[in-house]
């Protein structure tokens, strides 16, 4: 078990965005009796700028150093920086520059000595070793040279090289990710993402009632979870919408800017309700006849580990997935499509499936596939494969 250590998370999402395995691994490792701040993403003027009225305070607030969300556990906020720093690596050397005293003084703030520096993205190669960190982890949830918006695909896999060339240990979620890393990496882990199963489960508990926003649409209710990215197919809804006017799409998830929703804005039977809260999400799949996972087919969706399908399935829902590699392993109980024909008989055949006799054992074997994909036992993975790297590190 880690404990005892003070350790910096460098995170890509904010801490009140959906959570992730960073957000849990940080109140676990909280937990476990270490001191953990949990540094918020880089937010880089341009950005800020076309979303300042949901940030409209963060130009200032890095200003009130770490904030206390609970025992043990600290959020802080980075200042703004230039932009382009994931096309130019002069521009991410220059905000690292700029960022590394911040991030120390933020720390002198709280008493707090870095013991493990956690890191998420390969622009934060240049903070490694001027923030005095003692043992650094790399976790790698996405390949980032098939990322959209204002990245250069060689500039972030070179910062990566060097990023993987430092760090004294890498974890992946995905076994393409694994094959791309191995050779670079004197220590690599796969460990995939989970889901709070205990938590989905509720979708399917007999006490459980689907808010109006879901039960007050016309059935069947086809619903989608999650952050709403340019790595969603609407094409492929739009299809899906159109040949069935009388179906309700839900999407439940903050919208990016990148997202292409255009394409389904002026479908009246495609609903998109906003984030809600975490705690309210199982009750709003208990409202959804089918779940979706609707990846664009690309590099990015080859090596995802999908959070939402392992919560699709503790949910116990029947669900529709376009065909990843991720989906594959559950290829015996879901429904995995390949065109947008496919899809929409593959809906079908779903919705059907609601009806026959076999539809409690097929919730059950939904949710016992996915038995040892708790964020727990994956955290237990994590933290064994970091404790026993750390330990021969000290040996050496």
């Amino acid at each position: 078990m880690i404990t005892g250590k003070d350790i910096l998370i460098l995170s890509t999402q904010d801490w009140d965005a959906l959570p992730t395995r960073k957000h849990h691994w940080a109140r676990k490792l909280a937990s476990r009796g270490n001191r953990v701040v949990y540094v918020e993403q880089q937010m880089h003027i341009l950005g800020w700028l076309a979303d300042i009225g949901n940030h409209p305070k963060r130009l200032w607030s890095w200003m009130n150093g770490p904030r206390i969300v609970s025992d043990g556990l600290w959020v802080f906020t980075l200042p703004i920086v230039l932009p382009f720093f994931q096309v130019f690596r002069l521009v991410n050397s220059l905000n690292n520059v700029l960022l590394s005293p911040i991030i120390r003084w933020a720390l002198l703030r709280i008493g707090f000595d870095i013991d493990v520096l956690w890191v998420y993205t390969p622009h934060s190669a240049g903070l490694i070793g001027r923030l005095g960190e003692e043992f650094v982890v790399y976790e790698c949830v996405d390949d980032f040279t098939a990322t959209r918006g204002l990245v250069r695909s060689s500039t972030i896999g070179a910062l990566e090289q060097d990023l993987l060339s430092m760090v004294d240990q890498v974890i992946v979620t995905h076994a393409g990710l694994q094959q791309a890393k191995s050779g670079i990496s004197r220590r690599l882990a796969l460990i995939p993402n989970g889901a709070d199963l205990k938590h989905f489960s509720l979708a399917v508990h007999q006490d459980t009632v689907p808010p109006k926003e879901v039960s007050g649409l016309p059935k069947p209710v086809i619903g989608f979870h999650g952050w709403i990215q340019y790595w969603i197919d609407f094409d492929l809804i739009a299809y899906a919408a159109r040949k069935r006017p009388d179906w309700s799409f839900v999407f439940i998830g903050p919208i990016e800017p990148l997202a292409r929703v255009n394409k389904v804005r002026s479908l009246s039977n495609v609903h998109f309700l906003g984030k809600m809260p975490y705690e309210n999400i199982p009750a709003l799949i208990a409202g959804f006849d089918v779940c979706i996972n609707p990846f664009v087919i690309d590099k990015l969706s080859d090596t995802v580990s999908p959070i939402k399908l392992y919560e699709y399935l503790a949910s116990g829902k029947p669900v529709v997935s376009v065909d990843m590699p991720a989906a594959r392993e559950f290829a015996d109980l879901i429904s995995i499509v390949h065109t947008p024909g496919e899809f929409v008989s593959a809906l079908e055949e779903q919705i059907s499936s609601n009806e026959k006799e076999t539809v409690v054992h097929d919730m059950e074997a939904r949710q016992k596939a996915v038995a040892n994909y708790s964020w727990d036992a994956r955290f237990k993975q994590v933290e064994d494969v970091v404790g026993n790297s750390m330990v021969s590190k000290a040996e050496t």
